[in-house]
């Protein structure tokens, strides 16, 4: 993309009718326009992964997306209003530069059910996610955080095999009650049914965009 911004064709005022996913996977693309939820159709898929936003853009929030990824970007912080989207189902902010959650999240969403922080700093979660976990999912994804390769994974292994009894982050009463208990850590138990430390797959638990299946079937094949 040139100069890291989006083509002209996606920014007219006449998207198409029936145009509503928009899926960006390792780009250069850097900013959006400040008014792209007055040309994109409000829930509209959005999906910009591995490219170079260094933030949120309040744009893509206003378009209340159902389903809606930003990981691989450059982001260091996350606006509450994120998780505040209504409609939202699916948020992904994996491999992103992240170490928490926004601590004043006051309106979280109703529909929200998958979180997927994987790769990322994360060491604890606020009291707020616990109104999330367990919601049954309408892709049938089976946990409600997935966070393989994050520090709070880290603890949550070595918690479960005896080798620390608490997590790294400490203890605050502002902490989630179901997800920062270490007694809710062993194996099979309460915290293991909500959380996924497994390795990603891509499109279901890692990326959202299914760059591996992508790969498999069209990737140009240089040996014809």
């Amino acid at each position: 993309m040139t100069e890291g911004r989006l083509p002209a064709g996606f920014q007219s005022i006449n998207m198409p009718l029936n145009l509503y996913d928009f899926e960006f996977c390792i780009t250069n693309l850097r900013e959006l326009p400040d008014d792209l939820d007055l040309k994109w159709f409000p829930g509209s898929y959005v999906i910009i992964e591995y490219s170079q936003l260094r933030e949120v853009p309040a744009s893509l929030i206003r378009l209340m997306p159902p389903y809606f990824s930003l990981s691989g970007n450059p982001i260091s912080e996350l606006p509450p209003e994120i998780f505040e989207i209504v409609g939202l189902t699916d948020l992904g902010i994996g491999d992103t530069k992240i170490s928490e959650l926004p601590h004043n999240v006051t309106q979280l969403s109703s529909t929200l059910t998958s979180v997927y922080v994987e790769g990322t700093q994360i060491s604890s979660f606020w009291s707020w996610t616990d109104a999330f976990l367990g919601r049954p999912s309408i892709r049938g994804v089976p946990r409600s955080i997935y966070a393989t390769d994050t520090v709070y994974c880290d603890d949550l292994e070595r918690i479960k095999d005896g080798s620390v009894s608490i997590f790294n982050a400490g203890s605050s009463p502002e902490f989630s009650t179901q997800l920062m208990d270490p007694t809710k850590a062993a194996l099979d138990d309460e915290i293991w049914s909500w959380v996924d430390c497994n390795p990603s797959i891509s499109g279901f638990s890692g990326p959202l965009y299914p760059l591996d299946a992508e790969d498999m079937h069209n990737a140009i094949d240089w040996r014809e």
